[in-house]
């Protein structure tokens, strides 16, 4: 490995800082940190009373959970809580040291997270028992930390149903009645799993599951076979397990730690018992179902995934809902009552609560980058016949909208920090708008206006969640029970109160009478029935049901004479205890706890005749404001040097400010660009750029201005000092001096089941010079450009046309050597495209078929065209193997494109721009989409490519008379094409 490849490597360990977090916090953050025993809690602004319970609870979750799990870490774990998100949620890694991040907002009604006595002591149970189990080391790994610092954690590499099962198991304390592992939801997921099938053997439990409930499928079954594990060997069981997979070199392979603690069993014959007992319970319960008339209602929709909130509109013509399913954008749909007619009305990507002001609008919470840096809701009207829309809030942070029958109130949710939440009336027509009910530690949810003005809503308080009604200021409980009452909704009448309850252990619908406050229930079904609404008329009802794609809309006759006696709900839970205590100090935060050093590591590289010796180290403090590499070494390359020379990389990057700031520094021995040929000191005294972005969830806009400074010294005379060296590629001992920009803007998308983007574009932009005016001592200059564009097939199942254009030009040259090269594909794996989450790239210039870079010039033009389509499903791994081939699909193609010569430039293609000269080449490539280490996916691509020649000019023959050797090629790559 070369010391610069080395350095990448390097460097992309410290990157782990910030791989759970995409985008930096906002610099506007003022931050205080609090030191407990165990923990640093970090906050800015507007979170000190949150932060204080923040450092009481994971206090208490490692008084629980270390005893637990048999594991103390050694030093203090980073807490960073953050108010810049309305989507619940955390996480934490162990490096490069223990950070747990949480975001300050309680989750949504429909979470799969709702089900929790207290939502942060859950969230910090949860994360924390991650540090807990990740951080462990022992044996060869701890051996190996001692002397380089954290680096090895090998239950880091575990399947990720493994990780999040542990932690699953472990964030709601044994409360039978908290937790993902008793939610009704998760139980009606796997139920449906388990009877309707196939349910996921596993190896596809192990790697990204590409069907229905998705990403929810590690917290699912991992949650609910560690669950299954601990029942039958018991919590020791685990943190034996979790001891002993720590100590492993090869970590791939658990059930070699796991027999000693579950029975002697491999994890392939535990899952195959547990899925059997699945099954077991599930008919158990549909058995239970059964004795009662079971609702079987009308489908209105059939798309799967995630369907909600289902309005009808005032005439009754149509139903309006949000879905999100796995083969399309998300948005606001329209459906007749009978399922005919869906179309979508307009996008919306996150959050897509609704209610309708008439036949032609709704009032819609979206989801939306706020000022860069924060995810927050906010209320639009929108237009359902154009899809435009029109700002009602402005960073309120406001969900769960409803709207009067007259269409001139609205009343919805407002989020107002630190984990806060109230109930807010707004006239639409002036803006006027103030909280109706808030109390310090209760989350409201879902409000709904009956035609008297009272408000029903969801009411979180004192450890359960019950269906509530304001009126003239009071507040009354409809229901008062351990029960999760949701989504309440009123008949036009006004004679009942419509809400979901998980009673009775599977979610359905329940009726309460104003009148005399008797319930009934509405529906026995064997999934889940949520969110319902009753059309104008009061002769129908629509709810979301559930099936083993995912949510959807059904609807029944609102019949009295069909209702059934309620399941019983459990009784209120006890009142929780009071977490008052003494305010804990805190102090301005200050990076110098985590920026420090947490690794180093050695770094060698030979030629086989002289060799480099080195050490790369690097840190990050936990806000991300300060990321910073550094790699040092000794170069003996040749005796003309003497003892050696030394050599340096620095590299840092700034999360403080907008633009954000990168730095780099350097100094090495390397060959010279150009002849004559001799070892040169390359120092790259900066390489300094600002980074202004401009970020949508949907779209992704990114500029950066640089300027680079290097000077070239020779340090040992040429090789050949008699051979005289053409003065136009003669390099030159000098300083180069150059500005630079770059532009990257994407808006595109893919699916879930996607096989590529399906829509939308990449671009990206180039441009650098470098004259003698700004300093410089050689004279250069380069503009590129590349447009990827991606179009769906219409009538296809993720059939997609994939369209690519791009090219360069170029003035000046660095020793002779060409600007530009254009070719076939060399081979190699594409880095870039196993990263998650990373800025999607328009990936390199090609033309299949021909020897890489068997084109040459000062200018470039390149064009490809693709006709994608999905052939099959592989989902073929084995156990808990690190490798899993996941699907297979195909291109058709064809390239086009030339390298070319600038006037005055140096020759290297022998031709200026020219129709005639342009190459062409098609062929066809079979490609496996696969899963490494769980998480890494990418493409392995079987190729044949046949030349064409210049198809415009002299065929094959152009290519024979410029030398180029050229036929039928086969190739193997790894990574996207573009």
């Amino acid at each position: 490995m070369s010391l610069s490849r080395s350095f990448a490597a390097a460097a992309a360990l410290l990157c782990a800082a910030g791989a759970a977090r995409a985008q930096p916090y906002d610099p506007r953050f003022r931050w205080r940190t609090i030191q407990t025993p165990h923990f640093r809690i970090h906050f800015h602004q507007g979170e000190e009373a949150l932060a204080q319970v923040v450092a009481r609870e994971t206090e208490r979750a490692h008084a629980l959970l270390a005893p637990r799990l048999a594991f103390e870490p050694r030093r203090r774990t980073e807490v960073v809580l953050s108010d810049d998100s309305d989507d619940a949620n955390g996480s934490a890694t162990p490096l490069p040291y223990d950070t747990i991040r949480l975001y300050a907002v309680p989750p949504s009604s429909g979470s799969v997270l709702q089900d929790y006595r207290d939502w942060l002591r859950q969230v910090v149970q949860h994360e924390y028992a991650h540090i807990l189990h990740l951080d462990r080391a022992g044996g060869v790994p701890e051996a190996v930390n001692r002397v380089f610092g954290k680096l090895w954690v090998p239950n880091v590499f575990l399947p990720p149903f493994f990780v999040e099962g542990v932690a699953v198991v472990n964030e709601a304390e044994g409360d039978a009645a908290a937790g993902r592992n008793a939610s009704a939801l998760f139980d009606m997921y796997a139920r449906t799993l388990a009877l309707d099938g196939p349910f996921p053997r596993l190896d596809q439990a192990s790697n990204p599951y590409l069907e229905w409930p998705v990403g929810n499928v590690p917290y699912l079954l991992g949650g609910r076979f560690m669950g299954y594990l601990q029942a039958r060997y018991g919590p020791e069981a685990i943190a034996g397990w979790i001891a002993a997979q720590a100590r492993y070199v090869w970590p791939y392979a658990p059930s070699w730690a796991g027999e000693d603690w579950f029975g002697g069993l491999g994890f392939a014959q535990l899952w195959s018992e547990y899925a059997a007992a699945e099954r077991a319970y599930a008919e158990g319960q549909r058995a239970r179902v059964r004795e009662r008339p079971v609702t079987r209602p009308a489908p209105v929709t059939r798309r799967g995934g995630i369907v909600e909130n289902p309005r009808f509109s005032p005439d009754g013509e149509f139903l309006l809902f949000h879905g999100r399913s796995l083969d399309d954008r998300p948005g606001v749909f329209r459906v007749s009552p009978d399922g005919g007619d869906v179309r979508r009305v307009a996008g919306v990507d996150a959050n897509g609560t609704l209610a309708l002001r008439s036949p032609s609008e709704a009032l819609v919470a979206i989801g939306e980058v706020w000022r860069e840096y924060r995810l927050y809701d906010d209320l639009w009207l929108v237009d359902l016949r154009s899809g435009r829309r029109r700002r009602v809030t402005d960073g309120e942070r406001a969900t769960d909208p409803d709207v009067s029958a007259d269409g001139r109130t609205a009343v919805y949710v407002r989020r107002t920090g630190a984990g806060e939440m109230a109930l807010v009336r707004r006239d639409l027509a002036s803006g006027a708008a103030g909280p109706i009910f808030a109390r310090a530690g209760a989350q409201v949810f879902m409000p709904r206006l009956s035609r008297d003005g009272a408000v029903a809503f969801e009411l979180h308080e004192g450890g359960r969640r019950d269906v509530a009604v304001w009126r003239d200021g009071r507040v009354a409980r409809v229901t008062d029970d351990d029960a999760l009452d949701t989504a309440p909704a009123w008949t036009p009448d006004g004679r009942f109160l419509l809400f979901a309850s998980d009673r009775g252990g599977i979610y359905n619908l329940y009726a309460w009478e104003v009148a005399t406050g008797g319930l009934r229930q509405v529906t026995n079904v064997e999934t889940g029935a949520f969110q319902p609404e009753v059309s104008p008329d009061g002769k129908t009802l629509a709810f979301v049901t559930y099936g083993r794609a995912g949510y959807d809309l059904a609807t029944i006759p609102l019949d009295e004479a069909t209702w059934l006696e309620p399941s019983a709900a459990p009784p209120a839970p006890p009142a929780m205890a009071d977490g008052a205590a003494a305010p804990l100090a805190s102090r301005p935060y200050s990076p110098w706890a985590t920026v420090t050093p947490t690794l180093w590591l050695p770094l060698y590289s030979s030629n086989g005749r002289d060799s480099i010796f080195g050490a790369f180290t690097g840190g990050a403090d936990v806000l991300l404001r300060h990321l910073w590499a550094f790699q040092a070494w000794w170069d003996t390359r040749g005796t003309a040097l003497g003892s050696g020379e030394p050599g340096y990389a620095f590299a840092y990057q700034g999360g403080w400010s907008w633009p954000r700031l990168d730095l780099s520094s350097s100094m090495a021995i390397a060959a010279s660009p150009g002849p004559p040929d001799r070892l040169q000191r390359v120092s790259n005294y900066a390489n300094a750029g600002l980074t202004f972005t401009w970020t949508r969830l949907a779209r992704q806009l990114a500029l950066r201005v640089g300027w680079s400074g290097t000077r070239y010294e020779s340090v040992t005379s040429p090789a050949f000092p008699l051979d005289p060296v053409p003065e136009a590629i003669r390099f030159e001992d000098g300083f180069l001096s150059d500005l630079s920009l770059g532009a990257a803007y994407s808006d595109a998308r893919r699916f879930v089941r996607s096989i590529s983007p399906e829509e939308g574009r990449l671009l990206t932009v180039r441009l650098r010079v470098a004259e003698p005016e700004i300093g410089s001592d050689y004279s250069l200059a380069r503009a590129r450009a590349a447009i990827a564009q991606y179009v769906r097939i219409p009538f296809t199942r993720h059939g997609v046309l994939a369209l690519r254009l791009s090219g360069g030009l170029a003035k000046g040259s660095v020793g002779g050597d060409a600007p530009f090269e254009l070719g076939g594909v060399a081979g190699g794996v594409d880095v870039a495209s196993l990263v998650p989450g990373a800025f999607p790239s328009s990936s390199s210039d090609q033309l299949r078929g021909y020897p890489a870079g068997a084109l040459a010039g000062t200018g470039l033009v390149a064009a490809n065209a693709e006709l994608r389509f999905p052939l099959a499903g592989l989902r073929a791994g084995r156990s808990t193997w690190p490798v899993f081939l996941s699907r297979l699909h195909g291109a058709l193609f064809l390239d086009a494109g030339d390298a070319f010569d600038r006037p005055g430039e140096l020759p290297f293609a022998g031709h200026g721009f020219e129709w005639e000269q342009l190459r062409f080449s098609t062929g066809a490539e079979l490609r496996t989409e696969f899963v490494l280490g769980y998480y890494l996916r990418t493409d392995l691509r079987v190729g044949v490519a046949k030349p064409l020649g210049a198809l415009l000019g002299g065929g094959r023959a152009a290519d024979r008379a410029a030398g180029i050797d050229a036929g039928t090629t086969f190739y193997v790559t790894v990574g996207p094409s573009f």
